[in-house]
């Protein structure tokens, strides 16, 4: 069903490295003709996240073929600077901000739920390994917060963002990683774990308010980021919250605007006491998920987020 027109071709890595221009003619060609042989398949043109005039280029030409442009985005915390790495939402946020406005721009003559979508088909912490042309990670908890904020950023963009796959799945860059006989779960498994079985139907706008850190760029990162959805058929609610601070819980009061939330709450939390912490073959469970209830939920209640962590809270909602 989906055919992606080339990757990374703006990339000198590329055997068939093209232009903007370039890029956009050939593709619109083959994607003339693919469309014309079958008319149910979706293509996704190659966009680059740090250059909205590529993406302005190639959606202008190829607006009226494809149905998805696609953005890569690798990041790492090379300088083991704990609090420039949790800053990593402020760069996937600026990123899907930017493309969104150039789809907008393009295409504004179109009702929106005919725009261009956005694929985020390559996404993943890659930095240990790649300094040596090397593809086998070993993540710890902090990566896993990383991880995190990509989720959050894809549910809070939800409405351009209907495509997001994570970059590798087993033994690559990977959350699962194997030998013969033997697996187990690394840290970034359990935050794509969470947010895919607990977050459903629609994502819900959340007003965050909260302390904050300065980066050396002056950016103001608070030290929560949160999103949120809402399945009308279950009637449940589902908040998806990470305290950035390496040292401190925060609490927090949380307030429902719309409907009655009852009183029971399922919690999944991701931490450990060591944001170094990972898993290997001998020590599968230095991180995991800590599974509990809360029983104390009501349109307005108190909750306290322990530090370096992930915590999703289920909560259930009526009318």
């Amino acid at each position: 069903k989906y055919w992606g027109l080339g990757n990374e071709m703006y990339g000198e890595w590329q055997i068939g490295q093209l232009d903007a221009e370039d890029y956009a003619k050939k593709a619109r060609k083959y994607a003339k003709l693919m469309k014309r042989i079958d008319p149910s398949i979706e293509l996704i043109a190659v966009g680059w996240d740090e250059d909205p005039e590529w993406n302005k280029k190639v959606l202008s030409e190829l607006e009226d073929y494809i149905d998805y442009i696609s953005i890569h985005m690798y990041v790492g915390n090379e300088e083991d600077d704990y609090y420039s790495y949790m800053g990593t939402s402020k760069k996937i946020e600026s990123r899907l901000d930017m493309l969104e406005g150039v789809i907008d721009s393009v295409m504004s003559e179109v009702p929106k739920d005919e725009r261009v979508k956005i694929a985020f088909d390559e996404w993943n912490v890659w930095y240990r390994a790649f300094k040596e042309d090397l593809l086998e990670e070993r993540y710890n908890l902090e990566d896993a917060l990383v991880v995190s904020m990509f989720l959050n950023s894809f549910l809070r963009h939800c409405d351009y963002v209907k495509i997001a796959n994570q970059a590798q799945l087993v033994n690559v860059i990977a959350p699962i990683m194997t030998k013969k006989g033997d697996l187990f779960l690394q840290t970034i498994y359990y935050p794509f774990s969470i947010l895919a079985n607990y977050n459903k139907g629609v994502g819900l706008d959340v007003h965050v308010d909260c302390d904050s850190y300065k980066l050396e760029d002056e950016k103001e990162v608070p030290y929560l980021d949160v999103s949120a959805s809402y399945d009308e058929e279950e009637g449940s609610l589902t908040l998806n919250v990470i305290n950035r601070h390496r040292e401190d819980s925060i609490s927090t009061v949380i307030e429902n605007q719309k409907g009655e939330v009852g009183n029971k709450v399922d919690i999944h939390e991701l931490s450990a006491k060591d944001i170094k912490s990972q898993n290997n073959f001998e020590e599968k469970d230095n991180v995991g998920v800590i599974e509990r209830t809360f029983d104390d939920a009501s349109n307005r209640f108190s909750y306290e987020f322990p530090p370096h962590s992930l915590t999703t809270l289920e909560l259930e909602v009526s009318e």
